[in-house]
Order: C-alpha cells, then structure tokens, then sequence
C-alpha cells in the first residue's frame, strides 16, 4: 500500500514546527511523501536534509488542495475527531492501494469532508494532527519498526542506554 498526506492549512510562522512534526512523523512511519498547501522554505529544506541524512525515498511539494483531491486515484481519508472510529473502517482502508491520508492546522473548510471518501477519528477528544496521523499509520501499516530506509548517511542503533549512532559505511 502506499499512502501520501496532505497537510492542510499550514500558517508559517504559526505552523512550523508542528507542521515539521507531521511530515517527520509521515517518513518515519512509512508514508512516500507528504503535500502542502502553501509553500514553506525553511520547513521544505528542514525535512529534506533529514531525508539526506537518514534516507529514504520521501518527497515533500506543495499543491493545490481541491485539485488534489478531485484527481487523487485512490481513497482519500481525512483524519478528523469528528469521524466515524478508525477500528469501524480499518478493512475498507487495508483493502486500498493508494491511500492520501488528510491532516489540517486550521479550520477544515467542509468542502474537504465532501470530497474525501472516509472521515475517519483516531479519537472523539481534541488531540494533535501529529499523534492522529501517527497512530493512523502505525494501524495501518504496521510498519514503523521494520522500516529500512536506503542511501541513509546515519542509522540509530537500538540501545537500553544512551544514544548509538552509526555512520553508514562505518562498522
């Protein structure tokens, strides 16, 4: 399966470091690339260096909302806590091919509602776009753990203590 995200509504200035957050999250939780709405140059370059440094064939672009979801072939899902639960439609989602997963900074405006195929929930409580997204992936793809990410220049090496970072060709 492969599965996009579309930022909506990103405020710069207001917006950046959690909208930084939600394309990180969508790297490292398996997602091939990530749309915005509005361009952002600091953010854009932030989170291709780190897909320099730690790998990965992960794109970040900006797009215009509505034609995007008009012409995206795949489901569209927006993640929103006003949607039916993710456990109800979890079949229906697994069985897709493509999958644009929708997260918004501001108000959602309704048209988005219309045009995405499931408005599906993580919770029914205020909570971020990030941990939405993040738990929407991980259920989803079931992947986080067992990503490998080529040409990485860096490789986190798990341990009980501390911080062990590899540089790739050194051993």
């Amino acid at each position: 399966m492969e599965i996009y995200v579309l930022r909506l509504g990103h405020r710069i200035g207001r917006d950046q470091r959690i909208s930084t957050h939600v394309a990180l999250t969508a790297r490292a939780f398996g997602a091939k690339g990530i749309y915005f709405t509005r361009s952002d140059k600091n953010l854009f370059e932030s989170v291709r260096k780190v897909v320099e440094i730690w790998g990965g064939e992960f794109f970040i672009e900006t797009t215009e909302w509505r034609r995007l979801l008009r012409s995206f072939d795949g489901l569209k899902v927006h993640l929103t806590m006003y949607g039916i639960p993710l456990p109800e439609k979890m079949e229906e989602i697994k069985k897709a091919q493509k999958v644009l997963v929708v997260v918004g900074a501001e108000k959602v405006p309704k048209e988005v509602y219309e045009l995405c195929d499931l408005n599906i929930s993580i919770g029914t409580q205020p909570h971020s776009e990030v941990s939405a997204l993040a738990v929407f992936l991980e259920k989803v793809l079931g992947v986080v753990f067992n990503l490998s990410f080529e040409n990485a220049k860096l490789k986190i090496i798990p341990c009980a203590r501390g911080k062990k970072v590899l540089k790739v060709g050194d051993q």
